[in-house]
């Protein structure tokens, strides 16, 4: 029975067998199948590394105490700009709904009238 590894995108046995086919020998396919998990997995350590230290540096004062207050509690920016550009879409649908309801009632728009006029 087979079993598939596979770290991050690279599946383990798939990548070794297209080095073979593609006609590296057998040491050197291993050998980048080798060098290739060592940088995903140094690349992720690293990454957590980073982001520790910059959490520590941001979160705790000289004193070693964590600071409450230095730590924002808002959702991040990114979620914030998508909400307020679907509030900003949601109001402009919402206006021009009314807008064209405004019109049928008043007479404006019938049916010889076109929307775009």
């Amino acid at each position: 029975m087979l079993k598939h590894s596979v770290l991050g995108i690279i599946s383990i046995p798939g990548m070794m067998t297209g080095a073979i086919l593609g006609g590296s020998s057998v040491e050197q396919a291993a050998k980048l199948q080798m060098i290739i998990m060592f940088m995903i997995s140094s690349s992720t350590g690293l990454a957590a590394i980073f982001t520790t230290l910059s959490v520590i540096s941001v979160a705790v004062d000289g004193e070693h105490r964590i600071r409450d207050d230095r730590i924002d509690e808002r959702a991040h920016a990114l979620w914030r700009w998508r909400s307020a550009l679907i509030d900003f879409l949601a109001h402009g649908a919402g206006t021009m709904w009314c807008h064209l309801i405004w019109r049928k009632r008043e007479g404006i728009l019938d049916e010889r009238t076109s929307l775009l006029s």
